[in-house]
């Protein structure tokens, strides 16, 4: 008879003892463990509030300064510039002596005229004395008045002509360019400098032929202004006249400004012109950087992200004005490329 050894029995009992605490314990292990859940990140934005302002339309344009009048200063005679007194920049008064040509030619030629006229005036004296007694003819008479009448003609000519040896300022005015000098030869075919009223200065600019109704409509509404692009300074301005035809070929009609102050400006600046045509006042606006490429944009309610794709009623480059209902909303201004709408979102503190 075979005799069981109780060694191995034991051995067979402890290792059983061992295999169930091993798969009670692995099951105690995964019982204990919870499934993870997976929750989305919210999306931090930025926010801000419609602030009650001025909206405006406005076009812009470009142009040069010009004087309303460019007079050059044209010598009546020829001759030697004997003194030269006109100075770039310089304000002259008209009448003022600006420049003197040698008159010495013209001295002579008053005095011949002068001698002449004399001589026919003695001479008309005595066919009239003649003529009274009947010792001259009245044809006779008639001649030598009209010979007289001619010598005194000649001699205000000469007289005119020496007074044109002194160049006269023919307006009063800036001188914008100094065109000759001393010792040159002065002629009526080359003016001596060019004088302009810096006090009306204007710009003409040509407008695409689409303004043309919006310019004759709203022309006593529009404000005006112009500014130097180099450092800003600007003046308003009032339009003088509008065209009232359309170019064939550039399709543009002209439009004349009036600067208010010309005293920031001279002729040939380059200017920028902005035209204000309608304007809303104590308006509920927002920055057009709150909206998306495509023109919507996002509200925040109640933590969540709200799809706003509504008509705009009026807009500029800068800004727009909010839709009717909106104006207490939180619109995001950052952020807004990256939220859908429903979603939850993390709004942050500037």
């Amino acid at each position: 008879m075979k005799k069981h050894n109780p060694f191995k029995l034991v051995k067979y009992i402890v290792f059983m003892a061992l295999l169930c605490a091993s798969v009670y314990g692995l099951q105690m292990f995964f019982d204990s463990k919870t499934t993870p859940t997976y929750e989305a990140p919210t999306t931090p934005v930025r926010v801000m509030k419609p602030e009650v302002g001025s909206i405006e339309k406005s076009i812009r344009f470009s142009g040069h300064v010009e004087a309303d009048a460019m007079i050059p200063v044209v010598p009546l005679v020829q001759g030697t510039i004997l003194d030269y007194f006109i100075e770039e920049g310089s304000y002259v008064h008209k009448d003022q002596v600006l420049a003197k040509i040698d008159d010495e030619a013209f001295k002579s030629q008053v005095a011949q005229a002068k001698a002449a006229a004399l001589a026919y005036e003695s001479s008309y004296k005595r066919v009239k004395e003649l003529n009274s007694i009947g010792a001259a003819t009245d044809q006779e008479l008639d001649t030598i008045t009209a010979q007289r009448d001619a010598s005194k003609a000649q001699l205000d000519l000469a007289n005119l002509q020496l007074s044109y040896s002194l160049v006269k300022a023919p307006v009063s005015g800036t001188v914008l360019k100094n065109l000759k000098h001393k010792g040159d030869i002065a002629t009526n075919t080359s003016p001596m400098a060019v004088i302009a009223d810096l006090e009306k200065l204007e710009v003409n600019l040509q407008i695409p032929e689409k303004y043309f109704s919006l310019f004759n409509e709203e022309r006593k509404n529009m404000e005006i202004r112009i500014t130097r692009p180099t450092d800003g300074a600007f003046s308003t301005a009032h339009i003088i006249s509008i065209a009232p035809y359309i170019d064939g070929e550039s399709k543009t009609f002209a439009l004349k400004l009036g600067i208010d102050d010309p005293s920031l400006f001279r002729p040939g600046m380059y200017i920028k012109a902005e035209i204000v045509y309608d304007r809303i006042e104590d308006a509920y606006i927002l920055p057009q950087s709150v909206r998306k490429p495509d023109g919507s944009m996002y509200s925040v309610v109640d933590g969540k992200a709200r799809y706003i794709n509504e008509k705009i009623e009026f807009e500029n480059s800068a800004s727009f004005l909010v839709p009717e209902g909106m104006e207490d909303s939180l619109f995001i201004y950052d952020g807004q490329n990256s939220v859908l709408d429903g979603e939850d979102v993390k709004v942050l503190e500037d």
